[in-house]
């Protein structure tokens, strides 16, 4: 489960916490993974660009490129988000990878958020991910919470590949400070489809991330992540990314 499918749109989702400040983010990342029993380091890249306007409508692109098991890959993904009206909002997102040796060969999917209460949200969602060998279907459904400068939720992922139901389960924890600052921890258990060494297997996966954006001054941002995950019996992985923001 990728931090950044849940993370992206956080600023502009969030009802009544922190600012929407309208303009464009641009920037890049570099990180890396190591795996245990000797394996081969992972490495990923990526530079994005984002456009936020006065309504909090945000959207994106992202480059992406990542070595991993040996595997070189590129992958281009977008995605948009728009409130409906002002308690419902509606996010869409596509990837495709021209190379997809260990990245899915496309995906696209969609979530709808709704505000039922003040600080208090609902949010479902669908993604139809293509490999080489199979094709991952995956709905989702949760729980938000905001309070002060926190924020909370617990997300429930469904997914079926090779004709076997998985679950995992997402809690996230958020802080909000400053005039944009934020930090978020999550914590992931049960059990995924994962792309291993070209192939894509079903299997338990237990993860630790924590991810944030500082700002060092108005137009200028340090993004960071540091994680932690277990991958049934095939490996465990530590690592972390660092990164740029530029805002105009």
């Amino acid at each position: 489960m990728r931090a950044r499918q849940i993370l992206h749109t956080l600023p502009v989702l969030i009802s009544g916490i922190g600012n929407v400040h309208a303009g464009t983010d641009t920037g890049f990342s570099i990180g890396q993974d190591r795996l245990s029993g000797g394996r081969e380091s992972w490495r990923n890249e990526s530079i994005f660009v984002e456009h936020k306007n006065d309504t909090g409508t945000l959207s994106g692109l992202r480059i992406n490129t990542t070595r991993r098991f040996g595997l070189n890959d590129h992958q281009l993904e977008g995605f948009h988000s728009r409130g409906l009206t002002d308690k419902l909002r509606l996010g869409i997102d596509a990837s495709v990878s021209p190379s997809h040796q260990v990245l899915a060969r496309h995906a696209a999917g969609g979530n709808l958020q709704y505000e039922f209460s003040r600080g208090w949200l609902v949010h479902g969602g669908a993604r139809h991910t293509v490999y080489d060998a199979v094709s991952v279907a995956q709905v989702s459904g949760g729980i938000e919470h905001y309070f002060g400068n926190w924020g909370a939720a617990l997300t429930v992922y469904n997914s079926h590949a090779y004709d076997e139901h998985n679950q995992t389960i997402v809690a996230r924890l958020s802080r909000y400070y400053g005039d944009k600052n934020r930090i978020n921890l999550m914590l992931a258990s049960g059990r995924e489809p994962a792309s291993i060494a070209g192939g894509i297997v079903n299997s338990d996966v237990r993860s630790v991330t924590l991810t944030g954006r500082y700002w060092l001054r108005p137009t200028l941002a340090v993004d960071y992540a540091v994680s932690t995950a277990q991958q049934g019996d095939f490996y465990s992985r530590t690592g972390g990314s660092i990164g740029l923001v530029i805002s105009f």
